[in-house]
């Protein structure tokens, strides 16, 4: 149920002032003329006359009648507010109940049912602007019911006059006007797009996951939660997260439990993914297809290619796809050789399956060459055990970066791989990079 926050003077009515000069109780102790004064205060309160609702109720606080006639009245009220709150207030409708008569000497009491549409209902997780609510108002059939017994007194001028305390009975009938209704735009309405992230054409081929991304062309502020289905068939639902960015991100991957092949690959099949608002409403969904490639299948490298810059010295720990230094600053001239530009070294493994934590420590060699034999393995510049890092498109890497932010000496750099720090001396891997004197920009 959507909360609605009370506020200070909302008031309501002017659209509703008509000539109800109907509303002046007839002087009479006849059934039927008892009935007529309870239907012209019945119809006073329905249009929400203020004055003439006071006017036929005796003794008002004064302070109770300021504090009534305000809320039925325009004074400080947004436009839009007000507007949903006539709209509200227009479905009113009452039932005189004759046979509730009573008449004693000079009073009677009789029950009057007013209803008003059941707004709580209609408006219960809308999100929208004024139209949205004036919609959902005529799209409600629901009613609320409020049966209000008065008690009209007869008075010295023979006039019958509805007691005080009838005030605050008819009161919970005008609840509406004490409510502020939350504005904003709809979620829905604020999706622009969707990607399949590293989808090609919306179509992926040997992955190990699959993500949709829902952009907005702003932040909608709510809470959402998606589901993926295959072939029709629900797989997935994830739980109720904030949205607080201009894209929402929706993975089925290791995370969400994906199911993968002996070659670590998604079933092929049609998948959609579907984001909806917490409250369930379907924000967008879109479909993607899934396929598996035989003839894509990469080969493991366990050997040392000729004229690498690295030796492979034990290639059983991980199923290696590819290897090598990588240039993340377009610094790199060749493989394995940085201008004094550079900051950031940085050894890459590509993986095919899940592999272990290891162990990497780099060494520095100042100098034209470099002699392994000759290296303090106990004195790296820098060392770190890292995991596999699986990225969005479901590939997975050894990351071993070296980076300062005062630049890196010219000379020879030596990685090392191994199982763990005391390993050093029989590694899986050993690569070597060199760090020339010239800067990036006398090759460019």
């Amino acid at each position: 149920m959507r909360t609605f926050k009370k506020v200070l003077s909302l008031i309501l009515a002017g659209s509703f002032v008509l000539a109800l000069a109907s509303c002046q109780p007839a002087q009479t102790t006849k059934a039927e003329d008892i009935l007529t004064v309870a239907d012209n205060y019945a119809k006073c309160v329905q249009y929400l006359d203020s004055q003439r609702i006071l006017d036929n109720t005796e003794h008002v606080d004064e302070g109770l009648a300021s504090i009534f006639s305000n809320r039925l009245n325009y004074v400080n009220i947004d436009r839009d507010q007000a507007e949903v709150q006539q709209k509200i207030a227009k479905t009113i409708t009452y039932t005189v109940d004759a046979e509730s008569l009573v008449i004693e000497d000079n009073s009677a009491t009789i029950n009057i049912t007013f209803t008003v549409v059941n707004y709580p209902l209609a408006f219960d997780g809308l999100v929208g602007f004024k139209d949205k609510y004036l919609k959902a108002i005529d799209d409600c059939t629901d009613k609320l019911e409020y049966t209000v017994k008065i008690r009209f007194n007869k008075q010295e001028d023979g006039k019958y006059l509805a007691t005080e305390d009838t005030i605050s009975k008819i009161s919970e009938l005008y609840q509406f006007v004490n409510q502020q209704f939350e504005f904003g735009p709809d979620t829905k309405d604020l999706v622009t797009s969707t990607t399949w992230l590293f989808g090609n054409n919306r179509v992926y081929e040997n992955t190990r996951c699959i993500e949709l991304d829902v952009w907005f062309d702003e932040n909608p502020k709510t809470f959402v939660y998606y589901t993926v289905s295959k072939d029709g068939t629900e797989i997935y639902k994830s739980g109720v997260q904030p949205c607080v960015d201009v894209v929402y991100r929706a993975p089925y991957g290791k995370a969400q439990g994906v199911e993968l092949d002996d070659k670590k690959r998604m079933a092929p099949g049609e998948y959609s993914i579907s984001v909806f608002r917490d409250d369930g409403t379907l924000l967008i969904e879109d479909k993607t297809t899934v396929s598996v490639n035989d003839e894509k299948e990469v080969k493991l490298v366990t050997k040392t290619p000729k004229n690498a810059q690295y030796e492979i010295k034990d290639a059983s720990f991980a199923a290696i796809a590819s290897l090598g230094w990588w240039d993340y600053q377009g610094t790199m001239v060749k493989d394995g050789t940085y201008c004094s530009n550079t900051n950031v070294l940085a050894f890459s493994i590509k993986l095919l399956s899940d592999a272990p934590e290891v162990y990497y420590a780099y060494y520095f060699v100042p100098g034209n060459k470099v002699d392994l034999k000759k290296i303090d393995y106990s004195k790296p510049v820098y060392e770190s055990t890292i995991e596999q890092f699986v990225y969005l498109d479901s590939t997975s890497f050894y990351n071993f970066d070296y980076s300062s932010d005062d630049g890196l000496e010219i000379g020879y750099y030596v990685l090392v791989i191994a199982k763990d720090k005391t390993s050093v001396k029989n590694p899986y891997i050993i690569a070597k990079c060199r760090v020339i004197p010239e800067s990036s920009e006398d090759f460019a």
